[in-house]
């Protein structure tokens, strides 16, 4: 009987470990996986986002990791086989995950605008001068290139026959290339540039096209699951407003949140289809 009682008693102290084990699970969600396109270094990104990752974890209750990749094109594969949770990232990239059944939740105010930046004084001032030049990008998948690139297409200068693509690590190499005559020309935006140093910015001039892109969107994998995209959706609509928002929006000029719209999608498919195009063909 006392060995019966022993038994027992084992049993017990199992099923109230197992049970203590569940309710500490359950206390303790797995942190969900905050996947940015590496549009900076991973150190900029994670200083710039942290008043966003602070603010989702106090209002999902539940911690918040951000992840990035080495390379725009293994961000897009990993985006596109649901490596992350939350996304931010960018149009083209977005429209490609909603065709995979992502939820895109908002995109940010500012619009993109690529442009071409030279060096002060130099004698390029049309897309037709270009040809020959070396021009810097910061990956031939972002949003600025793929935009640029379309701009010299449609004004009939194909990448790699025409002009020479230079890759550079990130927007702020491929500017600094330009400045310091490495470079002949760089694709980039304006917000990238604003955030050069001076010395830099007083040696370079820039020829804006006229291209507007919706900018980076925020979304969530179609694994997530629509009660907690749906809690997601409505932190982020109230986030502008917050202390921690205000912050973000002040720090990186994004304005704030818009919904996406069927235009938006639309107005990509252009951008879309070179991209897909560029990246079957290692370009």
């Amino acid at each position: 009987m006392k060995l019966r009682g022993r038994i027992v008693k084992l049993v017990h102290t199992l099923l109230l470990l197992a049970f203590t084990g569940l309710v500490q699970a359950a206390e303790s969600p797995r942190p969900l996986r905050l996947g940015i396109m590496p549009f900076n270094s991973t150190l900029a990104l994670i200083k710039t986002h942290q008043p966003l990752v602070h603010y989702l974890e106090k209002t999902l209750g539940r911690p918040v990791v951000i992840y990035t990749s080495a390379d725009y094109f293994t961000f897009v594969n990993e985006l596109l086989d649901e490596q992350f949770d939350i996304a931010i990232a960018g149009p083209h990239f977005g429209s490609m995950a909603q065709a995979r059944g992502a939820k895109l939740l908002f995109r940010y105010q500012a619009t993109l605008q690529p442009i071409i930046v030279v060096r002060a004084g130099s004698n390029i001032t049309s897309q037709e001068q270009l040809r020959g030049k070396r021009i810097g990008l910061s990956s031939r998948l972002s949003i600025s290139s793929i935009g640029g690139v379309k701009w010299l297409k449609d004004h009939g200068l194909q990448p790699n026959i025409d002009y020479q693509l230079i890759e550079r690590a990130t927007h702020g190499a491929a500017i600094a290339g330009v400045a310091v005559g490495d470079l002949d020309a760089a694709l980039t935006t304006h917000t990238p540039l604003k955030q050069m140093p001076t010395d830099i910015q007083a040696k370079i001039g820039q020829m804006p096209l006229n291209i507007h892109i919706p900018h980076l969107m925020t979304l969530t994998s179609a694994s997530l699951g629509k009660p907690l995209t749906e809690a997601i959706r409505g932190a982020l609509r109230r986030f502008p407003e917050t202390a921690e928002g205000k912050k973000f929006f002040a720090d990186t000029g994004y304005q704030g949140y818009e919904d996406i719209t069927p235009a938006d999608i639309q107005a990509l498919q252009p951008f879309v289809d070179l991209t897909v195009q560029m990246m079957r063909q290692g370009q």
